[in-house]
């Protein structure tokens, strides 16, 4: 949910339940003012008719009028003065309203009466529903006017950040590039964010800057020496005069010198591929290349007598060929190195999917580590970062990879993402 929805749910709950209680209490206020102008009414009415008792010894006429109605009931007791609620009955309207009733105790000529003085309280329920109408149509039209200043204002309020957050998607570290600049904002938070993603932006360049440079460098100079190691190490070798365990050792000099020199070169390539420097691509089609690396790669299989069996669609994949040449060679050589005498290789390229297997000796380590780095069988004589070329150049083309044992097939399988027919 984005902060903006969120903000105006919290916003439109929160005023809904101030103005419920605010509405609540003011209905309230409001009938306990009315009702007291009521109870002010009814006392004026009780003063005069205490005057009149007393003045003249006698009851006043009773009155029976619609708003107002004033009985006498003799009583063998006084009652408590108290005001109360009642209906009384209207006999011109056939209905009960309801009145605000005052009893009261008068004695005249020794005989105790009681007083009852009612006064309608029609006006003051009438005035007191238009009050509510009124409220309830004022806190609609905020609750309307607050909706459309939140979705209106709030959204130009919050219009800086997604200029960042929109620059910060956008940014790319192969382009070198600082993030778009986008019109200033007065304010101070939405300041303070852009100056710290600058200079957070600044630092992640300087330093990919810094990290490629001496990846190149590292690289180029220890190719160097390796290539001097093992030009010495030729000569070296063809040297008559050498006893055979100096020559043994030599070539175990030289193999470790070559694998050195390979580890240094797919170190090199991994950091290539993580640092988008192939961002060239083209429409492969990979039918043809896996025919060729078959060609390439004849002499290994009919050194351990594999059987093979491709099924390939003329399919085409949109990345850079140099990288679709590595992903093949890796894959490829990878089923072959590793698979065993008189063994199967299978190959499936279809619509979508790319399935690698070999025949092979179960796993001595966890299956779901194939994919990293330096993770090679017992006797493998790789630099054990084939396949986890092979997981850079998916992850950097949005191809989904996985390893699965089908007895006795290891198999490895590529969806291939943007994947269409050739024509």
């Amino acid at each position: 949910m984005k902060l903006f929805v969120k903000y105006n749910r919290v916003n439109i709950f929160a005023s809904i339940f101030a103005f419920l209680l605010g509405s609540i209490g003011y209905y309230f206020i409001i009938r306990y003012v009315l009702i007291h102008q009521l109870d002010d009414t009814l006392k004026v009415e009780e003063a005069e008719i205490l005057s009149f008792v007393q003045a003249k010894d006698q009851l006043p006429e009773p009155a029976n009028y619609r708003d107002q109605k004033i009985r006498f009931t003799s009583a063998d007791l006084p009652v408590k003065r108290k005001f109360i609620n009642t209906t009384l009955f209207d006999p011109r309207h056939r209905e009960d309203r309801y009145f605000r009733q005052l009893l009261f105790s008068v004695t005249v000529s020794g005989q105790a009466y009681t007083v009852s003085v009612s006064k309608s309280e029609d006006e003051a329920r009438d005035l007191l529903g238009w009050v509510v109408l009124i409220t309830i149509g004022v806190i609609l039209l905020l609750m309307g006017i607050l909706f459309l200043a939140n979705r209106i204002l709030l959204r130009r309020l919050w219009q800086p950040f997604y200029n960042t957050l929109g620059a910060i998607r956008t940014f790319n570290l192969s382009n070198r590039r600082s993030l778009p600049a986008h019109p200033a904002t007065p304010i101070d938070e939405f300041k303070e964010l852009d100056a710290a993603v600058g200079q957070m932006t600044q630092k992640i360049l300087k330093d990919y800057e810094m990290l490629k440079n001496f990846a190149d460098n590292a690289s180029h100079e220890m190719q160097t020496p390796l290539a001097i190691i093992n030009s010495k190490l030729d000569l070296m070798i063809q040297d008559p005069a050498l006893e055979e365990k100096h020559l043994r050792q030599l070539q175990a000099m030289y193999d470790a010198v070559r694998r050195l020199s390979k580890m240094n070169q797919s170190l090199l390539l991994l950091t290539k591929i993580e640092n988008n420097q192939f961002a060239d691509t083209d429409l492969v089609d990979l039918a043809p290349l896996i025919e060729e690396k078959l060609l390439q790669f004849e002499d290994l299989i009919r050194a351990k007598n594999l059987s093979v069996r491709s099924e390939l669609d003329h399919s085409g994949v949109r990345m850079n060929p140099y990288l679709a040449d590595i992903l093949l060679n890796n894959l490829l050589s990878n089923a072959i190195r590793h698979n065993q005498a008189d063994g199967r290789f299978t190959i499936d390229l279809h619509d979508d999917h790319l399935d690698i297997g070999n025949t092979g000796p179960v796993f001595h380590f966890d299956p779901a580590l194939i994919f990293d780095r330096f993770t090679k069988g017992p006797r493998s004589e790789g630099t054990g970062l084939g396949l986890a070329i092979v997981r850079q150049i998916c992850d950097n083309y949005g191809f989904a990879l996985s390893y699965s044992f089908r007895e006795p097939l290891h198999i490895i399988h590529i969806r291939l993402a943007s994947f269409y027919q050739m024509p």
